[in-house]
């Protein structure tokens, strides 16, 4: 069973954690981490999240994402996320902290990797994740308007800001 921490609205634990899936009480948040891989080419490695998956299943998404676990800061749940899902090591140093939104009860750290990595270096985690490719911005972007890619608020200001 995972269990997650709960937060306030600026971030700071409140002292009270919660089973995976257990309804937040309202000014309740827990935090969720996707990361970007970026290679020098250009592209970014993205994923397609399994067909049995509960949300966007079957969908493209961003290089790695999840809920940080109880007792985990959002560096250390994105390192395990990438190692989880795609099979790769990332340190905490190759991290680079790009936006933090909050949303609903969730607030979301978004982290950007440059990183070389061929997609022969991945492992799938099957159970999350089915195909991996690269893809550039403009080729997301239609990916997103074709809505075979999760689209999210934060995307076209992100691309800008790489």
């Amino acid at each position: 069973m995972e269990y997650w921490d709960v937060y306030d609205k600026k971030g700071k634990w409140k002292r009270r954690v919660i089973k995976k899936g257990e309804r937040l009480k309202n000014n309740e948040y827990h935090i969720i981490v996707e990361g970007w891989i970026l290679r020098d080419d250009g592209n970014f490695i993205i994923q397609r999240r399994a067909l049995d998956k509960k949300s966007f299943s079957g969908m493209w998404y961003c290089s790695a994402g999840g809920s940080v676990i109880s007792r985990e800061t959002p560096k250390e749940g994105m390192v395990r996320e990438f190692k989880e899902e795609l099979g790769i090591d990332i340190s905490e140093d190759e991290l680079s902290l790009k936006r933090i939104i909050t949303e609903r009860n969730t607030i979301f750290y978004i982290y950007l990797v440059r990183k070389n990595i061929s997609l022969d270096e991945i492992t799938l985690q099957e159970e999350e994740v089915m195909d991996v490719d690269l893809a550039d911005p403009s080729k997301i972007k239609k990916m997103v308007e074709d809505k075979t890619f999760i689209g999210l608020d934060y995307y076209e200001k992100f691309f800008k800001g790489i």
